[in-house]
């Protein structure tokens, strides 16, 4: 009797992902994933949590920069904040967000090895959350990376998260063999990596436009760009970082005159 081995193998990509969340929020179950995961910093956002209780309505007016009305929202969201994440109040980080970039991603079109592959290789940063994954639980919120909120490490988020959420990204990192860091979040939550302490090469995304004659970088259309390109990934299964010159939605093609080793320009 003869027996044939067959040996598959499962390509692995060796990027990991970061974007940023998003203001805009849909807590309701009309779509939501089988599984879901627990973030990796729930007691950092506890501390967070204990902080923003002791701000008067008033207080967290001026501190969040918003509306009377969204002060009072998120007043009480602060108020019924759960450490546990009770499942009637909660939803995976990915469907929950609903800015442009997020719609854009289409995440309630992945299957469940679109959602396996985007876990692994997609971190979403967070002024609350510090670092998720697409599938763990968060609850109502609104604290931006840019929040200026007194902490034991220093006068704002950023001195909060930094070594915190690039010792994770490192651990990722090596534990994953990703040779990639690929950024695809805002300046201002990029800010919160410290890339000088990263040990992988980092590479940025920009998303351009030409207006006369000229390519310019405009905020509302590189947020779509940045959530149809994730999508791209995950659907595609990109695993290597000249795969992304492949990406040619909405009408942007990848500008090899304006690109570097550091940074892949997309223009249209």
């Amino acid at each position: 009797m003869v027996l044939y081995l067959l040996i598959i193998t499962i390509k692995k990509a060796n990027m990991l992902i970061v974007i940023s969340p998003s203001k805009t929020q849909d807590f309701s179950k009309s779509f939501e994933s089988k599984t879901h995961t627990i973030p990796v910093f729930l007691k950092e956002s506890q501390e967070l949590i204990t902080i923003l209780k002791t701000y008067k309505l008033t207080d967290l007016l001026h501190l969040l920069k918003v509306s009377k009305s969204l002060a009072e929202l998120n007043y009480k969201r602060i108020k019924n904040w759960n450490i546990l994440h009770p499942e009637k109040k909660s939803k995976t980080a990915v469907l929950a967000f609903k800015g442009g970039a997020f719609k854009n991603l289409k995440a309630h079109t992945f299957t469940t090895s679109d959602f396996e592959f985007s876990s692994l290789h997609i971190r979403i940063l967070s002024g609350l959350y510090g670092l998720l994954r697409p599938l763990d639980y968060i609850m109502p919120h609104r604290l931006e990376m840019g929040t200026n909120i007194s902490n034991f490490y220093g006068k704002n988020l950023y001195k909060f998260w930094n070594e915190k959420i690039t010792f994770e990204l490192n651990r990722i990192a090596k534990e994953n063999n990703f040779k990639t860091l690929i950024n695809l979040a805002s300046g201002e939550y990029f800010k919160a990596i410290n890339t000088k302490s990263i040990d992988i090469k980092v590479v940025n995304i920009t998303f351009m436009q030409q207006q006369n004659g000229a390519y310019k970088v405009l905020g509302v259309f590189s947020k779509k760009a940045r959530g149809k390109m994730v999508n791209f990934i995950v659907k595609n299964r990109i695993i290597e970082l000249s795969e992304l010159k492949l990406f040619n939605n909405d009408g942007y093609v990848f500008n090899p005159k304006l690109s570097s080793e550091q940074e892949m320009v997309y223009t249209r």
